[in-house]
């Protein structure tokens, strides 16, 4: 014991929320002048205030309150306690209020919008970790690949491509990039024309995305040495969603482009197979946009710098990703 004053155990003898018990009582004991007026404000049988007062007298090794029939006072040692006990109590009251802000701020809706790839392949996973730590998060998911108007859906954000949402005010912040490849499967190569050349994509199926890629009769592609083509195609079907031009393509219909790291793991398996292998499309920017910065609500805001911290270090998702944070 150094200058006087006496050390607060919270790990021997009573335990950390007995201790915490009798700290309440031991103050309010002080702040009322009486026991019988303390039990009565803490709802307590005056015989419990008692033996909360004994129990942290006999652990402290010291007496705090002198009693007589018609007074009670401190001692040194007690002065010393409630100083110490107070500022420990009102720590514990700020700490429970900063907490139970917290809570209530996390929790209810957020809308967004993804694209039909990303929403399938990684929203899930990503929902579920935030809401292990905010539980009382309500995820209100629109899945489209169109360009967005966020302020007509009502929407807190959408995870989207670059160039694809529809209002001014926004601010938007890169969460991936990728590079786009043509792909086909082994069983429409091997009754389709032969294709050596990006020329002869023109006597082709092409399967083309109506949303994010232009004109659907011709592909934009480049060459390893970073030139140009704009190269003419027949399409047999034009999808609206990347999740349906997937589907088209494993159903052997034809040719189309694919962002690269969903398609490795079909290229990996042989269920698809990379074509005009010195060509490739534009790449696509994955971003996270939303309302101007005024108007972000602090679960949104939160949501945000998760999904950000998220794509950078998951590996699941890092791996599938070329990160750009």
């Amino acid at each position: 014991m150094k200058n006087g004053t006496i050390p607060v155990k919270l790990t021997k003898g009573l335990v950390t929320m007995d201790k915490l018990i009798a700290m309440r009582v031991f103050n309010e004991v002080v702040k009322f002048g009486s026991f019988a007026r303390a039990a009565e404000h803490l709802d307590m049988a005056a015989s419990v205030v008692t033996r909360h007062i004994a129990a942290l007298e006999t652990e402290l090794g010291s007496q705090l309150l002198l009693r007589t029939t018609r007074s009670l006072s401190l001692t040194e040692r007690g002065e010393i306690y409630l100083e110490r006990s107070r500022q420990i109590l009102e720590d514990i009251e700020q700490t429970e209020a900063m907490v139970s802000s917290a809570n209530k701020a996390h929790s209810g809706p957020i809308k967004l919008a993804v694209t039909t790839n990303f929403g399938l392949h990684f929203m899930p996973a990503i929902m579920r970790r935030y809401q292990e730590i905010y539980p009382d998060i309500l995820f209100d998911v629109m899945v489209l690949d169109e360009p967005v108007d966020l302020v007509a859906r009502g929407l807190d954000l959408a995870i989207t491509f670059t160039g694809s949402v529809l209002n001014i005010d926004t601010v938007t912040r890169s969460l991936a990039s990728n590079k786009m490849i043509l792909c086909a499967t082994p069983d429409y190569l091997r009754q389709a024309p032969p294709l050596n050349d990006i020329n002869d994509l023109i006597h082709h199926r092409c399967i083309a995305l109506s949303t994010y890629t232009g004109t659907n009769d011709c592909w934009e592609l480049r060459d390893t040495d970073g030139n140009g083509y704009q190269v003419p195609i027949k399409p047999g079907i034009i999808c609206n969603t990347a999740a349906m031009t997937y589907q088209c393509v494993l159903a052997d219909l034809g040719i189309a482009r694919f962002t690269s790291v969903l398609a490795q793991h079909l290229l990996n398996s042989g269920h698809l197979t990379r074509v005009l292998e010195n060509y490739e499309a534009p790449g696509l920017e994955l971003v996270v946009a939303y309302p101007s910065r005024r108007y972000l609500t602090t679960k949104a805001r939160s949501f945000i710098d998760f999904l950000i911290s998220h794509m950078g270090s998951n590996q699941l998702v890092s791996g599938m990703f070329s990160a750009r944070l």
